[in-house]
């Protein structure tokens, strides 16, 4: 049975009990799997947009019934007629609903398709509109978001989907140094045991946009992050990848 996240966001929980950290979010819009039934309280989804797979609620299941394909909203954030708040990259597929929304804050990815120059643009635009936005982990929206779900936000406000977590998503596009990096690439970074643990989007001029404590700019270099506020490198480089090709 497939669903849809009909509340700003849900949680996605790693096991059935709301004490249990939460993995993910559904947002606004979104679709997911039903995969089974737990107990009378909780179930098992998958979303459709990335896989992944959590456990939610059984009281916040609620069928999808539309027919039509979906728009993105694309602006800062804005409500529902029910007092919902709408992310970014909420997916909307009744527009009327939504209060006091411009039409450029909606972007129909059926049919319109951008060139490499304006997705890079997009994703500055993107990016930067969500400076401070705080850390949480396994969050998705504006309200807190975690450094994957941050790249995949951004991207996914510009019509392209990529995996949610960073190990996934380094999986992705070709491979390129720092000196042909550019905006739009994605950076990823090791721990001390050499497993890929962070991701941001290079800025150009070897800087990066990343959500580390919050969305912020810092410096990039071969070693990796350097906090332009301590002065201290943060995270080590593993590699560059260029999705955009």
């Amino acid at each position: 049975m497939t669903g849809i996240c009909h509340l700003s966001s849900i949680a996605l929980r790693k096991e059935p009990a709301h004490r249990s950290e939460m993995v993910s979010q559904l947002i606004y819009g979104e679709k997911y799997e039903l995969i089974e039934t737990v107990d009378a309280d909780w179930i098992r989804v998958q979303c459709e947009l990335d896989k992944y797979e959590g456990f939610m609620p059984k009281t916040q299941f609620h069928e999808f019934q539309f027919q039509n394909q979906p728009i993105l909203f694309i602006g800062g954030l804005a409500i529902d007629e029910i007092n919902n708040i709408i992310p970014k990259a909420a997916e909307i597929y009744l527009p009327e609903t939504l209060v006091d929304v411009d039409e450029e804050d909606l972007l129909d990815v059926n049919h319109i398709h951008f060139t490499i120059d304006q997705i890079k643009e997009n994703i500055f635009y993107h990016s930067t509109s969500l400076i401070n936005t705080t850390y949480l982990w396994g969050g998705r929206t504006p309200m807190g978001m975690d450094c994957s779900g941050f790249t995949q936000i951004v991207f996914k406000a510009c019509g392209i989907y990529l995996p949610r977590d960073s190990g996934n998503q380094q999986k992705l596009g070709e491979s390129i140094s720092l000196e042909e990096s550019s905006l739009g690439d994605l950076a990823f970074f090791t721990n001390n045991k050499g497993a890929i643990n962070h991701v941001g989007i290079v800025f150009g001029q070897q800087m990066i946009i990343h959500c580390s404590g919050l969305v912020r700019v810092d410096q990039l270099n071969m070693s990796g992050i350097v906090n332009l506020d301590t002065k201290l490198r943060t995270h080590s480089l593993h590699s560059i990848r260029r999705i955009l090709v």
